[in-house]
C-alpha cells in the first residue's frame, strides 16, 4: 500500500473536510476523493461516511486511523535514521550470535544489508550465550543474535523478538516415522532421540526436555552432541531423531525435516542490546532485519 494514500487519509481524517484537506495535500479535490475511493476498495471497507455538508469516519474507519498513524509514524522514523546514519562517513556495528549452524541464514541477511548500507562496517562473530551477554555488558560488541533467552540473562538489556521459527523433527530416509507429514511430540515419545549435552547447551538440552514433559511423552535420549554439526551426522547414520528450529534447515542437508505439531514447539528468534546503546546504527538494523524476516517468511 502506498504510504502516500496512508496520509491523504490522515489528513483527511483530521480536517474531515475534503477541500481543506485538498489544499494541505496539493491535491485537487477529485484527485483526492479518487485516492480515498481506492483505498476503500482496496481495504474492502469504508472509511467515511459523506452527506452533503459534513464528513465523518465510520467506526472501522477510527480503527484505521490509528493503525494508519503508527505505520506512517514508524515509516518517517525509519527514514530520519537512515538520513542520519547516512550523512556519517562511517559506522561500524559489533554482532555476535549463537551457533555456527546459524551463519547460513545469517549471512543472507548481512550480504543485503551490507548492500544497502555500504556505510555501516559489520563485524560477526560466535560464541556461547554467556560470552555474548557479558560482552554486550562491557561495551565489547553492540548486539547479539539468541535464540530462547531466559529473562534473567537479559538484566540491563533491550530484547526485540524477530520470529517464532517452528520445531522440526529431523530424521534419517529410512526411519520408520520418515513418511510422516507431521508430528507431535507425543509421536516421538519412547524413539531414540539426540539432544543437546547439557554441560555445553543446557538451554536448548532443557527446552526439548520441557516440551516432552509438557507432551507427556518419554524422551529417550540415546546420544547426547555438542553441536548442530555432530547432530546432522549422528541423524545421518540412523541413530536417532533430532529437535532443531525450521531456520537451521539448510544445516541438516539432505535429511527428512517433519514439522513439530504441538503449539508449544517453537522458538524464538531475539536480537538483545544493551539499553541506552548510543549506537545510531542499531536501530537501522533491526528495523532491516525485521524488513528480512517478514520477506523470508512470504517467500
Amino acid at each position: 500500500m502506498d504510504i502516500n494514500r496512508l496520509n491523504e487519509f490522515i489528513t483527511l481524517a483530521t480536517l474531515l473536510n475534503y477541500s481543506k484537506a485538498a489544499n494541505q495535500l496539493y491535491l485537487t479535490q477529485p484527485a483526492l476523493s479518487r485516492h480515498i475511493h481506492d483505498l476503500e476498495r482496496t481495504l474492502g471497507t469504508q472509511l467515511f461516511i459523506r452527506d452533503t455538508h459534513n464528513v465523518h469516519l465510520t467506526s472501522v474507519g477510527e480503527l484505521f486511523l490509528r493503525e494508519a498513524q503508527e505505520i506512517v509514524d514508524r515509516y518517517n522514523h525509519a527514514l530520519n535514521l537512515v538520513k542520519e546514519v547516512s550523512s556519517l562517513s562511517t559506522g561500524e556495528l559489533k554482532i555476535g550470535f549463537l551457533g555456527a549452524a546459524a551463519q547460513s541464514f545469517i549471512s543472507d541477511f548481512v550480504i543485503g544489508f551490507t548492500a544497502s548500507h555500504p556505510q555501516i562496517k559489520l563485524t560477526m562473530f560466535c560464541d556461547i550465550l554467556d560470552v555474548l551477554v557479558r560482552q554486550l555488558n562491557e561495551g565489547i560488541t553492540d548486539l547479539a543474535m539468541v535464540t530462547h533467552v531466559d529473562r534473567n540473562y537479559l538484566i540491563g538489556l533491550e530484547s526485540e523478538t524477530i520470529m517464532k521459527s517452528p520445531i522440526m523433527a529431523y530424521l534419517h530416509p529410512c526411519h520408520q516415522l520418515a513418511d510422516r507429514d507431521k508430528l507431535s511430540i507425543s509421536d516421538l515419545s519412547g524413539f531414540p532421540m539426540i539432544n543437546f549435552d547439557n554441560n555445553i547447551n543446557p538451554i536448548t538440552s532443557d527446552l526439548n526436555k520441557q516440551m516432552f514433559k509438557k507432551a507427556g511423552a518419554n524422551f529417550n535420549i540415546v546420544r547426547e552432541i555438542p553441536n548442530i554439526e555432530t547432530a546432522a551426522f549422528c541423524v545421518s547414520v540412523n541413530e536417532g531423531i533430532f529437535l532443531a528450529p525450521e531456520y537451521l534447515r539448510p544445516a541438516m542437508g539432505s535429511l527428512v525435516a517433519i514439522p513439530i505439531t504441538d503449539d508449544f514447539a517453537y522458538i524464538t528468534l531475539n536480537l538483545i542490546w544493551k539499553k541506552k546503546n548510543p549506537n545510531i546504527s542499531i536501530p537501522i538494523f533491526v528495523e532491516a532485519f525485521h524488513t528480512f524476516i517478514q520477506n523470508r517468511t512470504l517467500h
